[in-house]
């Protein structure tokens, strides 16, 4: 996240898709520089971004025919405007729950001509997993800038702390054990079931299945309080949310003019 050419912070953004539609998906404590609790800037200097640098995967051919992978940082600007205050955000925040709910999403164009994947893409082969307290999740993002290789993120293990089928302080959220740092904010979530387990809905051991089996299951938001070492329990937002967000197309409020 970066202020014109100066950088602010790092986090974690991912594409999602909705009827065929692509979005960039990450928090809105990130576009903002923002706490969504008390609204104060979470830099020491009140910085506050105006633009993301994303990195992007792309494909060029090499000249013996073999496919090679390309990263390029690609700028997005946040506001329609330009200026020291801009007041026109790119967008959408919760219709209803607005900074509450600490998501945005973005409406993009031209992933298909790059080699990025939705984290919801139907092509990933996801599986309708029972969703239950201590089922092992996965936070995939950039703890403190690190990444896992290559430009792709870190697999941070986690489980289910909270009861999934129920919303936590009223908001579209549960709640998982694990010991993150800042860079993962924006990170996609997966749940993952292995061994002999059935799938949601199934009612006999004849629907069961034998193997792996994946869910997106939200976007990580931070931690619950400012110390890394108490509760160490994590947000995630509800698919749910997401949804609702792209379905209201609400536009958000410049951080600039909080």
């Amino acid at each position: 996240m970066c202020f014109k050419d100066t950088k602010i912070a790092i986090g974690t953004a991912f594409f999602y898709l909705y009827e065929g539609k692509p979005y960039l998906v990450t928090n809105w404590h990130n576009v903002t520089g923002r706490e969504p609790d008390t609204l104060k800037c979470k830099s020491s200097q009140a910085g506050i971004p105006d633009r993301l640098h994303i990195k992007i995967p792309y494909s060029t051919q090499h000249e013996s025919g073999a496919k090679l992978m390309q990263w390029r940082t690609q700028i997005m600007p946040l506001y329609e405007d330009e200026g020291d205050a801009p007041s026109k955000p790119v967008w959408y925040e919760h219709p209803r729950y607005r900074h509450k709910v600490d998501l945005v999403v973005i409406p993009v164009n031209g992933i298909e001509e790059t080699e990025s994947r939705a984290a919801n893409d139907p092509n990933l082969e996801f599986d309708n997993i029972r969703l239950r307290p201590g089922l092992d999740v996965f936070v995939l993002g950039f703890p403190r800038g690190i990444g896992g290789g290559a430009n792709f993120p870190i697999w941070k293990r986690a489980s289910i702390a909270s009861e999934p089928d129920f919303d936590i302080d009223g908001l579209p959220k549960i709640l998982i054990d694990t010991a993150t740092r800042e860079g993962m904010s924006g990170s996609p979530v997966y749940a993952q079931q292995i061994g002999y387990w059935l799938t949601e809905g199934a009612t006999n051991q004849n629907e069961a299945v034998i193997g792996e089996g994946r869910r997106f299951l939200g976007i990580y938001s931070g931690r619950l309080g400012d110390d890394h070492y108490k509760a160490q329990l994590g947000i995630v937002w509800k698919p749910s949310a997401i949804d609702e967000t792209i379905q209201a197309a609400t536009i958000g409020i410049s951080s600039f003019h909080i």
